[in-house]
């Protein structure tokens, strides 16, 4: 199957879902950061002789709630692929198109505080490597 290859305009349009797909993706990496450490919390109060967490339905509580945010994200991440693009980095909010340039394979690169599109990179270079797109208003 072949990459859905992305022109400047496409990609800009699907800017306003992802904002708000990003949006919803951060805050559910921030809620699992504190689930994790939550469990990491209870584990550290200790054992029972028998081996077992001495807050084990807590722990289990916590486990339970991390699996749905983890899950909750990957749906979330899953939406954005099927969109053609891919998220390189949810902190960020950095998102790469495929697309092509003079013939070869580039990203057209996006960060979710930029108002468009405004740079692009090579597809073995990653943020480090962007470049800015010329554009006939610059």
């Amino acid at each position: 199957m072949v990459a859905r290859q992305f022109t400047v305009d496409e990609a800009n349009q699907l800017l306003e879902p992802l904002r708000e797909l990003l949006t919803t993706l951060q805050t559910l990496q921030r809620q699992a950061r504190l689930k994790y450490e939550e469990m990491r919390d209870i584990r550290e109060v200790g054992y029972r002789k028998d081996g077992n967490l001495i807050m084990l339905s807590d722990y289990q509580l916590a486990k339970q709630e991390f699996d749905q945010v983890v899950a909750d994200a990957n749906g979330v991440l899953a939406d954005i692929n099927q969109m053609g693009c891919r998220v390189t980095d949810v902190e960020m909010g950095l998102v790469d198109f495929p697309s092509e340039r003079e013939g070869e394979p580039i990203y057209l690169c996006w960060k979710m505080d930029e108002p468009s599109v405004l740079y692009y990179h090579g597809v073995d270079e990653g943020f480090s490597g962007r470049k800015r797109l010329e554009s006939s208003s610059d």
